[in-house]
């Protein structure tokens, strides 16, 4: 019997995988552990109305405000 993937969900496209690893990066490099990497792209931020990985996915646009909200926070800290 051969094994048969049966998933609906579509695959991301490249631009999609793309600004996935920006904003891994981004977020990355100003938290600098799994912890609060995670909890930040998984967690709705009010300043962006949404959840940040969602939203850098989902367009160049979005990946810009949620890597301009991290300087903003990096300013502040």
């Amino acid at each position: 019997m051969a094994y048969r993937r049966r998933g609906t969900i579509p695959l991301p496209t490249p631009d999609q995988s793309r600004r996935q690893g920006n904003v891994l990066q981004s977020t990355w490099r100003h938290f600098g552990e799994p912890g609060p990497v995670i909890a930040f792209l998984n967690s709705r931020h009010t300043a962006l109305e949404g959840q940040p990985l969602q939203l850098a996915i989902e367009s160049d646009d979005g990946l810009q405000r949620v890597e301009a909200l991290l300087e903003e926070m990096t300013r502040r800290t």
